[in-house]
């Protein structure tokens, strides 16, 4: 065995905390999260929203936050839904970007994909002053294009899951709340959770579910941001004040 300097040791041994303990930096630092890193702590995270039941997934959280990544015009067209966009802004829930009409990004040009962000950039700005730097692609759906328009948009994190509740696919409340009592016997270990605010279900059998038993368990849930511990950061950009609704505030 050679000898090394204890520099050139210390150097490695910090390359090695890199490779096992974050997520590898992609595209000029924009990173891939698959899961939280902060032992005892789960992200529920919420997509396709905004629609009839963020109001509703807000009160079976409590006072525990979650995540919720939102479209611009899926369910409904986001401007129809600034009181309850900024609801859970005040209520410290994390907002991000899930493209504006949840489209497979990996289908769209470098056009297409710009023009699907910069749309619902656009409503954040307007109705929070922020813009989302966190981002969920719909479907998980992703390619190196898709990375670097991100990372030139000035996007920090692209996030996946470690588990799927199952409830946009169909599954019925049962297989949700069992997916979820899967995390509740892997305590401590950190999960984040792929859910839907518009399957009714969710918020009306599965959180009221599953929630007591999480928090019996020992876990604290977390906004994404929370999550990652040293790894997280302010998941916006600030722009301005938010903006008064006018007639542009159409989808």
């Amino acid at each position: 065995m050679f000898p090394i300097s204890l520099a050139s040791a210390l150097t490695l041994l910090a390359g090695l905390s890199t490779i096992v303990a974050g997520p590898t930096p992609r595209q000029n630092g924009l990173q891939v999260i698959n899961n939280c890193e902060v032992s005892g702590q789960v992200a529920l995270t919420f997509d396709d929203g905004p629609f009839d039941y963020e109001g509703d997934v807000a009160a079976a959280l409590g006072d525990q936050k979650a995540t919720f990544f939102l479209n611009g015009n899926n369910y409904e067209c986001i401007y129809d839904r600034v009181d309850q966009v900024r609801a859970l802004h005040a209520a410290q829930h994390t907002l991000g970007s899930h493209t504006w009409s949840h489209a497979d990004l990996t289908k769209l040009d470098e056009a297409g994909i710009n023009s699907e962000l910069q749309k619902v950039e656009d409503a954040f700005i307007k109705i929070l002053g922020l813009k989302p730097l966190y981002f969920r692609p719909p479907y998980g759906s992703y390619n190196d294009l898709v990375l670097q328009v991100l990372a030139q948009r000035g996007y920090k994190k692209l996030f996946l899951w470690s588990e799927d509740t199952g409830d946009a696919n169909g599954e019925s409340a049962g297989y949700s709340q069992n997916v979820l009592d899967g995390v509740v016997g892997d305590f401590p270990k950190p999960h984040l959770v792929l859910e839907h605010s518009p399957i009714q279900s969710t918020s009306g059998q599965v959180l009221p579910y599953a929630v007591p038993r999480l928090e019996s368990a020992g876990y604290r849930l977390v906004s994404v941001d929370t999550c990652l511990g040293g790894n997280g950061e302010w998941p916006y950009e600030y722009i301005g004040e938010p903006g008064t609704p006018d007639g542009s505030w159409t989808c």
